[in-house]
């Protein structure tokens, strides 16, 4: 077992699947402590795991509260255990061992960033125009890298998001408080897709993911995105107003898109 790891592993899940239980498995026997807070404890079938893994520690309040509370939830335990860093997966991003290691020993190497930095999003290397590293103004959730320093000063991630919108307001308070946010792409063994739900359809010769959403879901979505817009409104940062405006526009349009798509098959 490595005993130099300073970063920990973390999710937030919801009736995960039997491939989420492997990578969890794999990650604590090759040394990585890792925190799980389960919003389906009833219905879960790692709670018996984890609770018999001294490598996992098992987070939950019984219900499903939602992302957000979660995601303060593992980072705050994390920190007041000494961890200096927690790389965060959703519970059908796809990772390995390699993926893992990787960004440890960039984390190793980079000890700096965590004085700048309030996380470092870790991306594939499908694409292959974009620059290795690079300061960007948002990034989602799974497969960052959260410097728990930081997020202790910020305040941690907010509770009043349920699931969407959690990202984008936790990068918009990062930017306010005075920390950068980047983007690191060329990392092995990772996939954000291969998981998610998402149909692709082909427009003039070009490949798009798109998933219809039910109502409940656009609703909430819809919700958090006022609220966003709202907020960066009331603290001055019209960049991300124009950014979350933009953010908007595009759900919509691949709401609306995956629906007549749909229907014309």
């Amino acid at each position: 077992m490595n005993t130099q790891r300073r970063i920990a592993i973390g999710f937030v899940v919801y009736k995960p699947g039997g491939s989420f239980l492997e990578r969890l498995k794999s990650a604590a026997a090759n040394g990585f402590q890792a925190y799980v807070f389960d919003n389906s404890p009833d219905e879960s079938r790692i709670a018996e795991y984890c609770l018999n893994n001294k490598c996992v520690k098992y987070l939950t309040v019984g219900k499903n509260v939602g992302l957000g509370y979660g995601l303060a939830a593992i980072c705050a335990q994390a920190y007041y255990e000494d961890n200096l860093a927690l790389i965060f997966f959703d519970q059908d991003t796809v990772f390995s061992l390699e993926t893992l290691d990787f960004i440890n020993n960039y984390h190793a190497n980079h000890r700096d960033l965590e004085n700048a930095y309030s996380v470092i999003a870790f991306f594939s290397a499908e694409n292959k125009s974009i620059k290795s590293f690079q300061d960007v103004s948002v990034v989602i959730n799974s497969g960052s890298l959260f410097f728990l320093r930081s997020l202790k000063e910020i305040g941690w991630h907010n509770h009043k998001y349920f699931v969407d919108g959690v990202d984008y307001e936790f990068c918009l308070r990062s930017k306010n408080n005075g920390f950068k946010i980047g983007r690191f792409a060329g990392v092995p063994g990772f996939d954000h897709s291969v998981e998610q739900a998402d149909k692709k359809y082909k427009i003039f010769k070009k490949t798009y993911a798109f998933r219809a959403y039910p109502i409940v879901r656009i609703m909430d979505t819809l919700k958090a995105n006022c609220k966003l817009i709202l907020l960066s409104l009331f603290t001055l940062n019209f960049k991300y107003t124009a950014i979350f405006v933009k953010f908007f526009m595009a759900f919509m349009f691949a709401q609306l898109a995956s629906r007549v798509l749909k229907s014309a098959e």
